[in-house]
C-alpha cells in the first residue's frame, strides 16, 4: 500500500532532512514500520535513507533516539546497509544511547547494535568503543528481547575476536 503512493517513500526519506526533532522522531517511527517490508526497504535504500538516518545519530533526544535506533535496526536488513551505516559513522554514536535512562531506547538500541554487529567492521568499532561491558549489564535485563539482542551482539563481537586471534596464531 505504501508503494502505491507515488513518490511517498521518497517524500518520507526527504523528511529526514528536517531540523525538528518531533518530525524526525515520527518519520523514523514510520520508516521502522515501512522497512519491515523488503521491497519498501529496497526503495528507501535507493532514496538514500542510510546516510540520512546516520546523520541524525548524534541526537540527545530520547524519543528520537528510540525511533532512530529502531529504524536503523530494520534498515540493516537490506543489502550492504549494515556496512553503510558503519561507513557513515552511525555505530559509535549509537553506543551512547545505552546510557539513556529510557528502557525503550535501550531496547531499540540493543536491537540495532545486534543487526549492526553482523558486519565485522562494526564489531571492531563497537569493541574499540567499549560496548561489551554495558551489553553484558543489559543481558541481565528482565526483557527477553533485550537480553537476546545484547547477547547476540556480544556473541558476534566475540566470534570476530576469536577468528582474528586464530588468524594471528596460524600465520
Amino acid at each position: 500500500m505504501v508503494r502505491s503512493l507515488v513518490g511517498g517513500l521518497e517524500l518520507i526519506v526527504n523528511l529526514l532532512k528536517s531540523t525538528n526533532n518531533e518530525v524526525l522522531a515520527s518519520i523514523c517511527a514510520a520508516i521502522a514500520k515501512i522497512a519491515k517490508d523488503k521491497e519498501n526497504l529496497a526503495v528507501l535504500t535507493d532514496h538514500g535513507v542510510v546516510p540520512l538516518l546516520a546523520k541524525q545519530t548524534n541526537t540527545t533526544d530520547d524519543r528520537l533516539r528510540r525511533h532512530l535506533a529502531e529504524a536503523i535496526g530494520h534498515c540493516c536488513m537490506w543489502g550492504s546497509n549494515r556496512a553503510s551505516f558503519g561507513d557513515a559513522g552511525a555505530v559509535a554514536p549509537l553506543l551512547r544511547y545505552l546510557k539513556s535512562k529510557d528502557k525503550a531506547v535501550h531496547q531499540s538500541t540493543a536491537m540495532a547494535l545486534y543487526q549492526l554487529s553482523k558486519d565485522p567492521n562494526n564489531c571492531i568499532t563497537m569493541h574499540e568503543k567499549g560496548v561489551v561491558k554495558p551489553l553484558i549489564h543489559i543481558m541481565g535485563s528482565d526483557e527477553d528481547m533485550l537480553q537476546e539482542a545484547a547477547a547476540g551482539c556480544v556473541r558476534n563481537i566475540r566470534l570476530l575476536a576469536l577468528a582474528n586471534r586464530k588468524a594471528v596464531l596460524f600465520n
